[in-house]
C-alpha cells in the first residue's frame, strides 16, 4: 500500500519544496530589499494564446515610482509583477532590489493565505504518509 501512494507523497513533496521556495523568496524580499509606491501610468489589455487554445486577458503595465529622489518607470507585462487587474493612476506597493531597482516584486505584499494553506496541506500529507507508512512500522 505503501508504494501505491508513493506518487501521490513524491507530488507532495515538490509541492512543499516549492512552497517553501517561495515563502523564502518572499520573506528575503521583505527583509533585504526596499519598499516603494508605484504609479500606474498605462494599461494596455492583451489576450495570451495558449497551446491547449484557451485565452486568458492579461495586461502590459508602465509603472512610474521614485528611488532616492530619482524619478524610475518601468514597463512590461503585468503578471511579472503581479499585477492582473489596474486602472491607470493606481498606487501599488512593490519591493524593489537595491542593487537594481529596476527589479520589482510584489510577492512580499501579497496575502499569506493560499501560501499557507499548501504549506499545510502538502506538509500535512508528507509528513503523514512518511510517519505512518515508514516510521511506525521501525518501532516494532
Amino acid at each position: 500500500m505503501r508504494f501505491l501512494l508513493m506518487p501521490f507523497a513524491l507530488i507532495a513533496a515538490a509541492l512543499l519544496a516549492m512552497t517553501l521556495h517561495v515563502v523564502g523568496t518572499a520573506l528575503y524580499h521583505q527583509a533585504a530589499w526596499n519598499r516603494t509606491v508605484a504609479t500606474v501610468t498605462d494599461v494596455r489589455p492583451y489576450t495570451e494564446m495558449h497551446k491547449n487554445g484557451f485565452a486568458i486577458d492579461r495586461i502590459n503595465v508602465a509603472l512610474t515610482y521614485t528611488i532616492d529622489d530619482t524619478p524610475m518607470t518601468w514597463s512590461g507585462k503585468g503578471k511579472v509583477v503581479g499585477l492582473y487587474k489596474a486602472s491607470i493612476g493606481d498606487e501599488v506597493e512593490f519591493y524593489y532590489d537595491p542593487g537594481d531597482p529596476s527589479n520589482l516584486d510584489a510577492a512580499g505584499m501579497k496575502g499569506w493565505r493560499g501560501i499557507l494553506l499548501l504549506l499545510a496541506g502538502t506538509g500535512g500529507f508528507t509528513a503523514f504518509y512518511v510517519w505512518f507508512f515508514w516510521l511506525r512500522g521501525m518501532r516494532r
